[in-house]
This record gives C-alpha cells, sequence and structure tokens, in this order.
C-alpha cells in the first residue's frame, strides 16, 4: 500500500463502515492487492469486516500505523529492515534519496574535509539526509552530468574556485538523485546558490524555479553563436514551446534573462553546456533579481 492508496483510504473509508463507491483504479488495486471490499458492477463494496481489514493490513504493513496517523515518510531499504520482514514496503529505491557532488579540489561537508580522488571522476554519491553542513561558500547546482566530470575545464570566476557542485539529476534510472533540488534549497539562507544549465528556455526556466540566487551562464552574449556550436540544423530553440510560454509569461525576467531569452529569440539559437566546454567559453555568475 503506497503513500496514494493510503490517503485514500483514510479520506474514503475512515469514517465510515458501510459504503458503495464508484470502483476507481485505486479502490480496484485495493481489491486485488490486498482483498479489502468488492467490486459489483462497477462499484467497490465495503463492509464492517473489511474496515477491520483494512485496519489491521495497514498496521501491519506500517509498523502499527493508524488511519488517522500521517503516512511515514520512505526510509532505506537496510533502515527498514530492522523492523519489518518485508523491506522493500513504503522503501526508497536504492539510488533513492543520494546526491551526486563534486568539487575542484575537496568536499567539505560536516565539517569533515575529504580530498578528492585524483583520476578524474564524476564525484561522490552520498546520502543527502546525512548532509547537516556544508563549509563551501557556494553551492552550484548542474544540469548535465558531463559538467560534473569536466570542473577543472570550466572557465569560471576566481570566486566560485570553492565551490560545491551538485548535480540535480534527471530521468533516467542510473542517473536518479531526484533529492538534489531539496538539498540545494536546503541552504538557500547560509549559502550562495548558484544555477549552472544549458543557455535555452528550458535551462533559464530551470536557474529561475530551482531556489537559485544567481545564474553561471555566459560572460559574453556573442559566444552564443560560438563557430561550429550549432553545427547541423538547431532544434533545441524549435522544440522547448513550454520553456518559452513560461519565460514569455514572467513579467519582468531578471535582467540577465531577458538579455539571453532576447538573444536566443533574436537568433534562434540555443547552447548545451557541451559546447561551453568545447569551446572553453568564459563564464561569468548573474543575480537572478
Amino acid at each position: 500500500m503506497n503513500k496514494s492508496m493510503f490517503n485514500y483510504c483514510k479520506k474514503h473509508l475512515r469514517f465510515t463502515s458501510h459504503t458503495r463507491l464508484k470502483a476507481t483504479a485505486t479502490l480496484e488495486k485495493l481489491v486485488e492487492k490486498h482483498s479489502i471490499g468488492t467490486i459489483t458492477d462497477g462499484y467497490f463494496v465495503f463492509d464492517e469486516l473489511d474496515k477491520q481489514l483494512l485496519i489491521e493490513t495497514v498496521a501491519r504493513l506500517y509498523d502499527g500505523l493508524l488511519l488517522s496517523d500521517e503516512f511515514p515518510e520512505k526510509k532505506r531499504r537496510d533502515q527498514n529492515a530492522l523492523h519489518h520482514s518485508d523491506e522493500k514496503a513504503n522503501a526508497l529505491k536504492v539510488s533513492e534519496g543520494f546526491v551526486l557532488v563534486n568539487s575542484l579540489h575537496s568536499l567539505c561537508l560536516n565539517k569533515t574535509k575529504t580530498t578528492n580522488n585524483p583520476l578524474s571522476s564524476l564525484g561522490q554519491f552520498v546520502y543527502a539526509s546525512e548532509i547537516n553542513t556544508v563549509e563551501h561558500k557556494q553551492i552550484i547546482l548542474v544540469e548535465n552530468l558531463i559538467v560534473m566530470a569536466n570542473l577543472s575545464r570550466l572557465k569560471i570566476p576566481e570566486a566560485l574556485a570553492g565551490a560545491l557542485w551538485l548535480y540535480r539529476g534527471d530521468q533516467q534510472a542510473h542517473k536518479q538523485t531526484g533529492c538534489a533540488y531539496q538539498l540545494f534549497r536546503r541552504f538557500k539562507e547560509s549559502h550562495r546558490l548558484v544555477c549552472f544549465s544549458d543557455l535555452d528556455p528550458s535551462g533559464l526556466q530551470i536557474a529561475m524555479t530551482c531556489g537559485a540566487q544567481s545564474m553561471l551562464t555566459l560572460s559574453n552574449l556573442a559566444d552564443l553563436c560560438v563557430e561550429n556550436a550549432g553545427s547541423g540544423e538547431e532544434q533545441e530553440w524549435f522544440n522547448q514551446t513550454n520553456a518559452k510560454a513560461y519565460l514569455n509569461n514572467q513579467n519582468p525576467l531578471p535582467q540577465q534573462c531577458q538579455l539571453l531569452f532576447s538573444h536566443m529569440k533574436e537568433k534562434q539559437l540555443t547552447l548545451q553546456q557541451e559546447h561551453m566546454l568545447a569551446h572553453d567559453l568564459p563564464l561569468a555568475c548573474y543575480e537572478l533579481i
């Protein structure tokens, strides 16, 4: 039983022992997976015995949880295994809860300094909830994984040399770091948060919505048309309809975002982080105000 099903039962079945509801996907799963209630002629039928079974099922699955309680937060499988025979029940995926971090020289987390591996690497996967303090002054949220392995190649302002770089993750299972945004925003009051994304409408939208106070991007707008960066037919500008609509609806855009968006619109070009790396393009930091 997941959080969605629990909350549905809490809302619709907690205060009744006899009910007849139009069958939904959630109710069909409740019958199929837990044998609670029956489906008859397109309706879910629930009685006193089903109510008792529902209460017992919730308590068994979640260590005495009541329908009046809040659904418990997910835990790691090894934490679940301390109290449950089914370590997978309401458990995080193995990679979920971890974030990928890197730095130019050393990682400084929880008042501990860790020297970087001398070999080229993407950084270190660490469990986000165990990060209590970050001794880097800036945290930079990165859109593309390739950046994490090439920090030394970036032409960044000297002020960012000691920053912590945090990969935001994506939808591919082997790269998923779903709690990166939460970790990033957790330090908003104490750190300078910077977003480094592609120079395209989606990248600007990420910068404006991730919680960053600043964005790292091209220092020279003319570099948008860098030679060979757009070899082949430009696709990204035309494919990002939703992001362009979002930016057009923001009034006003932060000054630098407006300059970048207007320049992209005029040239109908975008520039990805891979091109910034390949062409050694200088970067600068701008406030998102």
